[in-house]
């Protein structure tokens, strides 16, 4: 009697930790409005058609957002730094 309650108990604790191991690897996809706002969020960090492209400048500010590897081309008010490490 006690060899199957010891079986029992060790299916029973393998069911659980299965099941534990199940439910934590469930990853929940981002609802589309919390997607949209995060994409919103972002879209003015990625492109500034104030700043171009430049090896020979390490970034550009325009309106306090800062853009790696870029110049002011004149367009805007952008300022121009040189070892701009952030």
């Amino acid at each position: 009697m006690k060899k199957i309650m010891k079986i029992a108990f060790v299916a029973a604790f393998a069911a659980v930790a299965g099941y534990g191991v199940y439910a934590n690897q469930q990853s929940e996809a981002m609802s589309d409005l919390m997607l949209a706002n995060v994409e919103a969020l972002a879209g003015s960090e990625i492109s500034n058609p104030g700043c171009d492209p430049s090896w020979d400048r390490e970034c550009c500010v325009c309106f306090n957002v800062h853009h790696t590897y870029a110049y002011a081309n004149g367009k805007n008010s952008c300022e121009t730094r040189k070892n701009c490490h952030y």
